[in-house]
């Protein structure tokens, strides 16, 4: 089961992704960005949806965190947060892949953490074929 992480300060926000995804993967939620870095060492995570806007760390630092430590992991921002140059710039950084608006539609989320998740899995695929073809 692919395992997602979901990072958000609200409860409620935390509580809605979990009734959308819990069926379908491990799911690991944290209202703390600083909890979410602290689980990255002893954690491998698929995906990751974070907040924009939160105390302590924004998801914007959040995601570039996380890409460190599993650059081919789906990166998504799920935000009412409205900086469009902001987001758009993450994006084009290859910080997220990307941001959806809040309040999102259920039919799209699952679409996109589908397509993100099936992304990831081929980027790690290939990155496997070459290094089995640098040792040859």
């Amino acid at each position: 089961m692919q395992k997602v992480l979901i990072v958000d300060d609200e409860s409620p926000v935390l509580r809605a992704f979990n009734r959308l995804f819990a069926k379908e993967y491990a799911l690991t939620l944290v209202n703390d960005p600083l909890k979410a870095v602290e689980s990255f060492a002893d954690n491998h995570y698929d995906l990751i949806l974070s907040d924009i806007k939160m105390p302590n760390m924004d998801g914007f630092e959040l995601l570039q965190a996380f890409a460190a430590h599993y650059p081919d992991s789906g990166r998504m921002l799920v935000s009412g947060y409205t900086d469009l140059d902001e987001c758009q710039g993450a994006v084009e950084k290859g910080i997220a892949d990307i941001i959806v608006s809040k309040p999102w539609d259920n039919f799209e989320l699952t679409s996109i953490v589908k397509l993100l998740l099936e992304n990831g899995k081929l980027k790690s695929e290939i990155a496997h074929l070459k290094a089995q073809l640098e040792t040859k």
